[in-house]
């Protein structure tokens, strides 16, 4: 089968490439990227006035496996990432076995996008059998809890470089953290609300960035969400640590102010910072000290979001909007370049992975996404068709609308389809 994208922009960092021509694909793979390729009875995609990049990838969305009613399962969650632009995703679903891993592996199969399990590290007391899990299919380490115990943390880091497998960690300080609803600061001192201070990631991070250079392993550290997060980072890096970093969507375009009424849509975790955090992860972006953006997918039900702020659990729907906000606060609003917001989506997460993706050459999986930067639209959770439909962004106007996502070659997301 042979598909033809003409006269789009395409845009990949990673190869250098940001001018209009045609890519032509056979057989899932890039045959040419040129001018005016002949079509020769290749079904055409006429992209003009579009942009056309890498499918994206995401580090850090949920799942639900085996499926449950209204609950986001595997399947469920690759419609909405495909939608979203989204054609390679690390998935978290607690995977703490070899026949969980088995299952998840054999579900995938059956996906819209490329699926690559996400196994715990640590059962929260004793190491997980790394290698076991890596055999079984385990594309990465990552532990919903933050792993207190620092002796577990450090032996974490070793077993995980010796199985060559990408450990992300979760920095937060539950003693710091008890019952807080938001971030410390001047919108939570008008709510009279309990608040999370910075320190609560900061320390966290400190910790497991001296533990990174203590053992020469490389960690990722995920949901970076203030600003002394990122200057900590930042340092890390000019000494040669082997950290990486990843941010969410929310957290370069939403403050605390978003919780304004109780609106127990804007309850994550971690918390929306102020926005002095904002500016400063935006910078942190715009200089690679936070390394790219992911969705931080965490569906909840419709009907347990609408408690109190007290009861409502955290998280939100974010895969289909993840890349319309990005564009939106970094390129629209912050000024960077396209390039540079899609190398956060693509080429950035996929070496952290260590997989061959986000990429556009001749010879690599035709993953693209075709999409119009300049479309304008307000975002609303009745739009979205994750199975939680709730987003801090309800109601927000957004830029960035994909119209065709691209896997293996094949279009697995026409808009409306």
């Amino acid at each position: 089968m042979k598909l033809i994208i003409k006269n789009g922009r395409v845009i990949s960092l990673a190869d250098n490439i940001d001018k209009i021509c045609d890519i032509l694909i056979s057989d899932g793979i890039i045959e040419e990227i040129d001018e005016n390729i002949s079509p020769n009875g290749a079904k055409v995609i006429d992209a003009d006035g579009l942009c056309v990049s890498a499918g994206f990838t995401d580090l850090l969305a949920r799942a639900t496996e085996p499926e449950l009613d209204r609950i986001e399962s595997l399947l469920t969650l690759s419609h909405a990432a495909v939608k979203g632009g989204f054609t390679t995703l690390c998935v978290h679903t607690q995977a703490d076995s070899e026949d969980k891993l088995d299952y998840i592996t054999e579900r995938a199969e059956y996906a819209s996008c490329a699926i690559i399990p996400a196994a715990f590290a640590t059962d929260g007391k004793e190491l997980t059998a790394h290698g076991l899990f890596k055999h079984a299919g385990a594309g990465a380490l990552y532990d919903d809890a933050p792993i207190c115990d620092p002796l577990l943390m450090r032996d974490a880091l070793f077993r995980a470089r010796k199985n060559n497998l990408p450990f992300m960690v979760r920095c937060s300080e539950p003693a710091l953290c008890q019952d807080g609803l938001a971030r410390a600061g001047v919108m939570a001192e008008l709510m009279d609300i309990p608040t999370i201070p910075s320190s609560a990631e900061t320390v966290m991070i400190a910790r497991d960035i001296a533990l990174a250079i203590d053992t020469g392993s490389p960690v990722h550290i995920a949901q970076v969400s203030t600003a002394a997060s990122v200057d900590l980072i930042r340092r890390a890096k000019a000494t040669g640590a082997k950290v990486t970093a990843s941010t969410q969507p929310h957290y370069i375009s939403l403050s605390s102010r978003e919780l304004m009424g109780y609106n127990t849509l804007a309850k994550l975790d971690p918390p929306l910072g102020n926005p002095s955090d904002i500016q400063a992860i935006i910078e942190g972006i715009a200089d690679g000290t936070i390394d790219c953006i992911c969705s931080d997918h965490a569906p909840v039900p419709d009907e347990l979001k609408r408690k109190s702020l007290v009861t409502a659990p955290y998280g939100a729907s974010s895969v289909e909007l993840c890349f319309s906000a990005a564009l939106t606060a970094l390129y629209k609003n912050a000024g960077l370049s396209l390039s540079k917001v899609l190398d956060t989506l693509t080429a950035k997460p996929a070496s952290i992975l260590g997989i061959d993706s986000g990429r556009i050459a001749v010879g690599k999986i035709a993953d693209l996404c075709i999409f119009d930067p300049d479309y304008s639209y307000i975002a609303g959770g009745k739009h979205l068709i994750s199975m939680g439909r709730n987003t801090p962004f309800d109601g927000k106007e957004l830029f960035g609308l994909v119209l065709y996502t691209i896997k293996d070659g094949r279009i697995v997301w026409q808009t409306g389809k």
